[in-house]
């Protein structure tokens, strides 16, 4: 099987993809923030600071991790698509210079 990249395709579908989507999960973050941030308006206790630090130790700390490897790896597949597209391109050249 050779190789078959469609670069644009996979800029465009996937890249563009999984970046919007990490956008949708810091929008969500926020939403969450604001909900654990309000609970001092309608619960008094003294685990109110426990539930806070709970959620900012876990919850806050998942979201901001899976999307920053999301960016991590949205950026390895544009690293990919450039050094395809360069190999391409050199080989054509070289290709071309041996069948002038």
């Amino acid at each position: 099987m050779g190789l078959s990249v469609d670069y644009d395709a996979v800029r465009s579908e996937i890249i563009g993809k999984l970046l919007s989507q990490g956008e949708d999960m810091e929008d969500i973050l926020n939403k969450l923030d604001a909900s654990v941030e309000s609970l001092p308006s309608v619960m008094e206790a003294k685990t109110l600071d426990a539930y806070i630090n709970e959620y900012h130790v876990i919850v806050q700390r998942i979201y901001q991790t899976l999307n920053e490897n999301l960016r991590i790896f949205a950026q390895q597949l544009e690293d990919a698509c450039k050094n395809f597209e360069e190999v391409d391109s050199d080989l054509q050249s070289v290709l071309n210079v041996s069948n002038a």
